[in-house]
């Protein structure tokens, strides 16, 4: 998400080749899809075609009207598209921080530190249960100063829930599992810059806040907070993930 609450999000209107253009084009047309998409506030970055897929359409929008764009997709290109979502971001900053950083190693001498060099470096921490397999998934990653971690939550490891399972608790917990793998990268908590909360009942949303004041301090990181029918273990009702910036926060 910027700075500014918008979102960038790709949509794949994959064409339904059962039909023929002037079928696809009378569809639209009654439909009023020209007139009504993009709905709301949402801009046009690129719209394009893939040939012998369909066609392919980047919005910016506010995070708020996503729902809008779904709806309006349901309306009226179903039928004539079968839809893909997907949230993207601009990449061009980031690489030229990645070729910028590249180049200063090199100037540098020796082997930069994994991680540091624009290549990704995985972190653990003892605090944190491994993946039910070896190269499931990893906890978190490092590239440059910026950190990336798995979603959070206050699962044993053995299919069970920690604590008395209450949603403050198991946010609480789940805090604790990202302090300690932002730790192992090298950075503090409020080096953090965006949480994900994914809770499986909305109302729990005040108790979720409470254990989050307990974990920064200042401005706190940016937040997106989504419900979902359920988590990856039954009893779970709370999963965080975490993005962030070594060393983006002042030290005392």
């Amino acid at each position: 998400m910027s700075g500014d609450g918008t979102v960038l999000l790709t949509v794949l209107l994959k064409h339904d080749q059962s039909q023929n253009l002037d079928q696809i084009q009378s569809t639209l047309g009654e439909r009023a899809w020209w007139e009504r998409f993009p709905p709301g506030d949402a801009e046009i970055v690129s719209w394009v075609v893939a040939m012998g897929i369909g066609q392919i359409v980047t919005l910016r929008l506010p995070a708020d009207q996503i729902n809008l764009v779904n709806v309006e997709l349901e309306r009226s290109a179903w039928g004539v598209f079968r839809t893909e979502f997907y949230p993207t971001y601009d990449f061009v900053p980031v690489r030229e921080r990645l070729a910028r950083e590249w180049g200063e190693s090199r100037a540098g001498g020796g082997e930069p530190e994994p991680g540091r060099d624009g290549t990704a470096r995985a972190v653990d921490s003892e605090e944190v249960a491994g993946p039910p397999r070896p190269g499931m998934f990893s906890h978190a990653k490092v590239v440059g100063d910026r950190f990336s971690l798995s979603g959070m939550h206050a699962g044993d490891g053995r299919g069970g829930v920690l604590g008395d399972g209450s949603a403050y608790d198991q946010a609480r917990r789940a805090l604790t599992k990202v302090k300690a793998l932002v730790e192992a990268a090298g950075g503090v908590m409020d080096d953090v810059q965006n949480l994900r909360v994914y809770l499986t009942d909305i109302q729990d949303k005040g108790e979720v806040g409470r254990a989050r004041t307990e974990f920064f301090t200042g401005d706190f990181p940016c937040s997106t907070l989504v419900e979902v029918s359920a988590l990856v273990e039954p009893g779970l009702t709370v999963e965080i993930e975490a993005e962030g910036v070594i060393g983006s926060a002042p030290r005392t």
